[in-house]
């Protein structure tokens, strides 16, 4: 069966809405989806669901980051993602953007990490860079402590989201000591001096376990595309590798593998010429990804589409475009 799973892996949206309705028409793939498709609800997000589809369940289960340490090698009891924020200070608060969480190129993680390890040195933390411009914090292990995806971040309250738990005080009080940190780090005022949001935080999340052991032998039996650093460690775990995504689904629709997926974010989106809020970068996603891959399922050329986002999986076959009685809705409602 010729099957495309697509996953916007910062598409959360909150209580209030963040824009004006889409006009009908301008995110026709999502439209179709909303009208058509068989849509469930992710209890613990797409990562799990992501790892079951690849037939890697015994990962679906565990912290990201003990899944991205696959990419990197980093020997600690514990291992923590850490995340580069620009937040942007508001009226009696401070927030986090869409485009706030921030892709560092490899040698600007590299720098930090190497100056994190200078500074922490005997204390039992490090920094390494993975892929996608994130970095792997390794720490002593510690009690529990729940911590949030920065990604939830910008639909979500900042100050009601840090570390809770028996644990949280350490992590806590690292995350001060990070923020004082980078609020003089030369690499600022380097990033500044060519017009780039500085980093003002690295989000401590996803971790509190060691590293995930590979599986015996490939089994990695998709193309997966992305740059997130979980699809990478994933990828890797499977004895296979992630591929860069290309601009277009017409790239991956023409391979000829039976099982794709590819990551996509709405921050890369918003980076984008024009793309100016939250409409526009989702418009692009679908002009680029989503109406061609229903138009695919459509022609045949494509058997089985997967969207996830917002927590919500939706499924749609050709079957399914056949029941033209169902009444659409407006593609952001859909997303709800």
């Amino acid at each position: 069966m010729s099957e495309l799973v697509i996953v916007i892996t910062d598409l959360y949206l909150g209580a209030e809405p963040e824009t004006a309705p889409a006009p009908r028409g301008t995110l026709p793939g999502l439209e179709a989806l909303g009208r058509f498709a068989h849509a469930e609800r992710l209890s613990d997000g797409w990562r799990p669901w992501v790892a079951h589809w690849l037939d890697l369940a015994p990962y679906a289960a565990l912290p990201p980051a003990s899944v991205a340490a696959a990419a990197a090698e980093v020997p600690a009891p514990a291992l923590w993602l850490a995340e580069p924020l620009s937040l942007t200070e508001g009226i009696g608060r401070v927030h986090l953007e869409r485009r706030g969480r921030l892709r560092l190129e490899a040698a600007e993680a590299a720098r930090l990490a190497e100056d994190f390890n200078a500074l922490y040195a005997g204390s039992g933390l490090t920094l390494e860079g993975l892929p996608g411009g994130t970095l792997l914090l390794g720490a002593p292990a510690g009690e529990p402590v729940r911590t949030f995806d920065p990604a939830r971040l910008p639909a979500e309250s900042l100050a009601e989201r840090l570390p809770e738990g028996p644990g949280a005080a350490v992590l806590r009080r690292l995350g001060s000591e990070l923020e004082m940190w980078l609020h003089t780090h030369p690499l600022n005022a380097e990033r500044a001096a060519r017009g780039a949001p500085g980093v003002s935080q690295l989000w401590i999340w996803g971790g509190g376990a060691g590293a995930a052991a590979p599986l015996p032998g490939p089994s990695l039996r998709a193309e997966v595309y992305g740059v997130e650093a979980y699809l990478a460690g994933l990828a890797a775990l499977g004895g296979g590798a992630l591929r860069a995504p290309p601009q277009a689904a017409a790239a991956v629709l023409g391979t000829p593998a039976a099982r794709r997926l590819c990551a996509l974010e709405v921050r890369e989106a918003l980076g984008r010429a024009g793309q100016a809020d939250l409409v526009s970068a989702l418009a692009d996603l679908d002009q680029r990804w989503i109406a061609p891959a229903v138009m695919a399922l459509g022609a045949g050329t494509l058997e089985r589409l997967w969207l996830l986002a917002n927590d919500r999986a939706w499924r749609l076959r050709r079957r399914d475009l056949w029941r033209r009685w169902r009444r659409g809705r407006p593609a952001l409602e859909a997303l709800t």
